[in-house]
């Protein structure tokens, strides 16, 4: 009975130290990844400027065939609020993240958020938009 504990006691061991040790190597792959995004933003950053056109930033885009969708109200939290500026924000893909397990992505992306000259109306994407600031976007795809 003493021998079954001493084996049941060494395999819990070993499986805490697997954990720990797994958790460790995705931390650091997180933190490595994290310093890519961050040095993708400082390039974008560094070209296009906040003030730019819309038409300006996308030819931009075109001009190095990166893909780009847009998307509605990127700054959430101004959203919420009630207060957008009527401008589609643009984002090109950088990178993908873990996915929960609800979800079937989770990607990563520059994000172009613009202000737009019209107020009181749904958003549109208007050349003459201009860009309010560059970051990082996290979105989640594909949940339930």
């Amino acid at each position: 009975m003493r021998r079954w504990y001493f084996y049941l006691v060494i395999v819990v061991a070993i499986l805490v130290v697997a954990f720990g040790a797994r958790h460790v190597f995705q931390e650091r792959a997180r933190q490595r990844r994290e310093v890519e995004y961050q040095n993708a933003l400082r390039s974008y950053s560094e070209v296009l400027r906040t003030g730019m056109s819309r038409k300006q930033v996308e030819q931009y885009l075109s001009a190095r065939k990166l893909p780009f969708r847009q998307l509605c109200c990127v700054s959430v939290k101004e959203f919420s609020r009630g207060v957008y500026d009527n401008a589609y924000d643009d984002l090109v893909k950088i990178g993908q993240e873990d996915v929960p397990w609800v979800c079937s992505e989770n990607n990563v992306y520059i994000a172009f958020q613009f202000l737009g000259s019209q107020k009181d109306t749904p958003p549109v994407a208007d050349p003459s938009d201009r860009l309010k600031d560059v970051t990082i976007y996290h979105k989640l795809d594909g949940c339930l």
